[in-house]
């Protein structure tokens, strides 16, 4: 969406809301906003992190891509040394809107590539012990997602590095989020692969009908780039949620993680053992893109 049509519109909403009251500013609203497309069939994902904005924007990302995952919200508080884990009440922010801001968002949406907000991460987790936890978080994302002018998805990374989880409330959370957003409204999340609390948590919410994919991360611990082992591990993944709902977690051009041949290897041997496996995913969009998106291309066309 061009950024002058985009404010205009917002300054049209604001005097409707004077003149028409609510149900006008809503309109107005609803008619600067991109229409939520179904969710691919077989997804090409990446991880566009929010604070490296000065050589990629969002709208760089390759049309290779079909979901795009803008990293990321955290829990709304101060840190306590240096960490956001578990810090205040379930209401998340994003940080970003002036560096990632909403016409850039739409922008991708227009072009036919989903838009999922990541909420968590290393030192950003949070348990939803609590209803009350629960009903902050989901207000809070609605926010959110009104200030970015609409997005395709929520990508819970709350429960990383062994934070916790209540599988009950995240079903609950992802439930509330569909219902406000619709069928079509994304819920997934990026799993450590070896974790057993993780498969019982995403295996849950595939039980009660609210999660799309989840895509274990298999990066920053060597071992994941042994011959064989990503495809091995996937075996429990499908196993737990079916093919249909697993994607990998690789890495393009990214230190830790499984070069590309690595991927290249894994994938071949996960999608003749698996036809129907859901798709990819790499980490980060910013390091695809400085390396000429030779991931990006090279992926998309085994996809």
């Amino acid at each position: 969406m061009d950024r002058r049509h985009f404010l205009r519109a917002g300054a049209a909403g604001a005097a409707l809301t004077l003149a028409g009251g609510p149900q006008a500013f809503a309109a107005a609203k609803a008619a600067t906003a991109v229409s939520r497309k179904s969710l691919p069939a077989q997804v090409l994902a990446c991880y566009y992190t929010g604070w490296d904005t000065g050589t990629y924007r969002i709208t760089d990302v390759p049309a290779d891509f079909n979901v795009v995952y803008l990293f990321h919200a955290k829990p709304q508080g101060s840190p306590v040394n240096g960490s956001w884990n578990n810090v205040g009440n379930g209401a998340f922010t994003f940080e970003y809107f002036d560096a990632v801001p909403a016409d850039q968002v739409q922008a991708c949406r227009a072009r036919g590539q989903r838009v999922i907000l990541t909420v968590g991460g290393a030192s950003a987790g949070f348990n939803f012990d609590t209803r009350a936890k629960s009903a902050e978080f989901v207000a809070s994302f609605q926010d959110m997602h009104d200030r970015l002018g609409g997005v395709d998805g929520c990508d819970f990374n709350n429960f990383e590095a062994q934070i916790g989880s209540s599988p009950g409330e995240m079903t609950w959370i992802a439930s509330q989020l569909k219902a406000r957003f619709g069928g079509d409204f994304a819920i997934t999340a990026p799993p450590q692969p070896n974790s057993p609390d993780d498969r019982l948590l995403l295996k849950a919410m595939r039980d009660a009908g609210v999660l799309d994919w989840a895509g274990p991360q298999y990066y920053d611990w060597s071992g994941f780039s042994e011959p064989g082992f990503i495809s091995r591990r996937t075996d429990d993944w499908v196993q737990d949620l079916g093919a249909g709902k697993v994607l990998l977690g690789l890495t393009a051009n990214y230190g830790n993680g499984p070069s590309l041949e690595d991927c290249m290897r894994e994938w071949d041997a996960v999608r003749a053992r698996y036809p129907d496996i859901r798709g990819m995913f790499c980490w980060s969009a910013q390091l695809n893109l400085a390396a000429g998106n030779v991931w990006g291309a090279n992926m998309k066309a085994r996809l």
